[in-house]
């Protein structure tokens, strides 16, 4: 078998796994859901465009956050494998063509995203009377020619440097990029378009004349492709427990004013339960994410039956993915020589009660723009679904 044919079937399996567990993300509720979310919040945005002013500043400060962001996620997809670093460094002068050829493939991809958000962001330019139709074509190139010159960062970044040459590349790209963008949006397309080819012929030259004289970081491929991976499956966890997902252990000493709360240090087994949610990260950083993005969408909608939706959904999300919490604790050691002969599932169930509780006060207090009786109404929502989801749900869902 040749590195070639390889790696065409680690892309085949990769795309059967990914379908596997897509089927089960997208299913009928979530499309509904979607739909849903889409058209009020593409409503909500129809009335916010609608209410800017000609010549605003505001809305394109707004967008030009909104372009950092996506310009500088993502990654390039390897599918390096941990082995490789052993078994293929003799064939690591054929994996540059396999690279350049994935390289390709990723930038398709972030950039169809990009030209997405291209696409949603115009309005915004056309409202200001900033630019014409000419100018959305070189904004749309803009967004494509800067998340390509991102990539062949990323690119460079998997060969052997210095540090300090990662680090210079860096710098100058996204000080480059930030003069660029500020320039496209707030005093002309044209020049800000400019700067934005010569920047990518520069950037362009310097990776592909590195490209001839470095060899691969081996340590760096691997860790790249193993966080692409782990974020893949973070997402796919929200809605589905896959056996990919690592859980790492991370000393978090700002969050140790919680174990200072009574009920954590009267109940032993809660107290380890609170222990291990905060150190692992898996579990109290996606729970952050959750209570932070569901704040956010809640407070930014108007809409009391929009926010129930968003409210109910994030709940449910963050319940569901503590659930897990009850397989690690039956592997734990330290959890079986607890003397409490009581049941310890039951723990479970309280400490997700208490994390289920803390994210419906914050939820119905994000959504004060509705009004007090929005706030209150939410309020009483959150609390009916924390209760059937902890006593009527979640029981079984242990037993099980």
């Amino acid at each position: 078998m040749t590195i070639t044919d390889l790696f065409k079937e680690r892309q085949t399996n990769y795309y059967k796994r990914m379908s596997k567990y897509l089927k089960y993300v997208l299913n009928d509720h979530f499309v509904i859901l979607v739909l849903f979310l889409g058209g009020a919040t593409a409503l909500a945005y129809q009335n916010y465009l609608k209410s800017i002013q000609v010549e605003a500043v505001l809305p394109r400060m707004i967008l030009m956050i909104i372009t950092v962001i996506a310009v500088f996620s993502g990654s390039i997809r390897t599918l390096i494998e941990p082995a490789d670093a052993v078994f293929l460094l003799p064939k690591e002068k054929a994996l540059n063509k396999l690279m350049k050829k994935n390289m390709v493939h990723s930038l398709i991809f972030h950039n169809s995203y990009m030209l997405l958000l291209g696409g949603v962001g115009a309005p915004i330019l056309l409202e200001t009377d900033y630019t014409g139709r000419i100018g959305l074509v070189f904004w749309l190139l803009f967004l494509v020619i800067w998340k390509t010159i991102y990539g062949l960062y990323i690119y460079y970044s998997l060969k052997q440097h210095k540090k300090t040459n990662n680090k210079n590349v860096l710098i100058s790209m996204v000080s480059v990029f930030l003069i660029s963008l500020t320039i496209l949006l707030f005093f002309s397309v044209s020049i800000g378009f400019i700067t934005s080819i010569i920047s990518f012929f520069l950037y362009s030259f310097v990776v592909f004349k590195s490209d001839e004289r470095e060899s691969w970081n081996w340590e760096k491929l691997i860790e790249t492709e193993q966080k692409r991976i782990q974020k893949i499956y973070s997402i796919i966890n929200l809605f589905i427990e896959t056996p990919y997902s690592k859980h790492r252990v991370k000393r978090l000493k700002s969050m140790d004013f919680l174990y200072a709360i009574p009920v954590l240090k009267k109940v032993p087994e809660i107290y380890y339960l609170s222990r291990m949610f905060i150190r692992n990260y898996n579990f109290s950083g996606l729970y952050l994410r959750l209570l932070v993005i569901g704040s956010i969408a809640i407070y930014f909608s108007e809409n009391w039956i929009i926010n129930s939706v968003i409210s109910v959904l994030f709940l449910y999300l963050t319940g569901f993915q503590l659930v897990p919490l009850e397989q690690i604790i039956k592997k734990s050691i330290h959890f079986r020589l607890y003397p409490n002969s009581g049941n310890k599932l039951k723990s479970v169930q309280q400490l997700i009660l208490m994390l289920l509780v803390i994210s419906s006060l914050v939820y119905s207090l994000f959504s004060f723009n509705a009004g007090n009786t929005a706030v209150l109404g939410l309020l009483f929502l959150n609390s009916v679904f924390t209760l059937f989801f902890t006593y009527l749900y979640l029981p079984a869902r242990l037993k099980g």
